[in-house]
């Protein structure tokens, strides 16, 4: 009688011993190889951070420079508004003893000018008749017409030769019609031109 025993066979369980020695255990595997590539992606981030700080100082050079407001060439048609100078405002004092006119333009004929207020008004803002008997308006005396208004007078006969508008009764207007007169020659219409024997820049 024979007699034949039989040993259970135990199923192989993963990550367990086999026959030619330890089976692979593929979980393990594929975390080994996780924790590889994040330790090789740790330096590039850093290296990656690094180029970035380095390159900071260039960039801030690159944009002062180009911020700088560029030259404009005269007849340049590319000219932009931010590098255009904002006028600059003309502002004239006319002066006397007791009386002083500030004008937004220039005068060219400044001391003239202010020799012939002092002499004709004093500097006084006034209507009056002049030696002549016809009547006279502002600071330089500008005659009215044979009406008694502007129409046919001195102001009318320069302003149409001008082009420059206003009254005489106003200082700024009446300054800017008497610099233009002496510059075009028309000086001696004044008295006080003769008796103060004026010219031009004197």
């Amino acid at each position: 009688m024979t007699l034949t025993i039989r040993w259970p066979r135990s199923p192989i369980r993963r990550g367990s011993v086999g026959p030619h020695g330890r089976t692979p255990n593929l979980r393990n595997k594929s975390e080994a190889k996780k924790q590889g590539q994040s330790q090789r992606s740790v330096p590039l981030i850093e290296k990656l951070l690094y180029l970035l700080f380095l390159s900071l100082p260039f960039v801030t050079l690159i944009q002062t420079v180009l911020a700088r407001p560029g030259t404009i060439r005269p007849g340049s048609s590319s000219e932009d508004e931010s590098t255009v100078a904002p006028p600059i405002r003309m502002e004239t004092f006319i002066s006397g003893p007791r009386w002083r006119y500030s004008l937004p333009f220039a005068v060219k004929n400044k001391a003239t000018i202010e020799k012939l207020i002092q002499c004709e008004s004093s500097g006084r803002n006034i209507s009056r008749p002049d030696s002549d008997g016809l009547m006279s308006d502002g600071i330089l005396q500008f005659h009215r017409g044979p009406t008694d208004t502007l129409a046919g007078g001195t102001w009318e006969d320069f302003s149409q030769a001008s082009g420059i508008r206003g009254s005489p009764r106003n200082p700024a207007d009446a300054i800017k019609m008497t610099d233009w007169a002496i510059s075009h020659g028309r000086g001696p219409h004044w008295t006080c031109w003769q008796l103060r024997k004026l010219s031009p820049g004197s």
